[in-house]
């Protein structure tokens, strides 16, 4: 896999959010990657592309007996 991998994410904020959810936001995108570009005032872009060999590590213990948190998952193929 070579290249960048970025992703576009688009937030259905409230009409009159408060001031502090821009930064509630970004903080809550910094646990998946740390390059983050918030794009007031409802989009993101993150850039996944250091982060993708995590998420296959994460893909191949799928079946390997790892337990999740309930409500977590690991994404493509459930």
């Amino acid at each position: 896999m070579s290249g960048r991998h970025i992703l576009h994410l688009r937030f259905q904020v409230p009409a009159d959010p408060d001031a502090e959810l821009p930064e509630r936001l970004r903080r809550l995108l910094e646990d998946i990657t740390p390059r983050v570009q918030m794009i007031e005032p409802d989009s993101a872009a993150l850039n996944l592309t250091g982060a993708i060999p995590y998420f296959k590590l994460l893909l191949g213990l799928r079946g390997c007996g790892v337990t999740l948190p309930e409500g977590a998952s690991l994404g493509a193929g459930r």
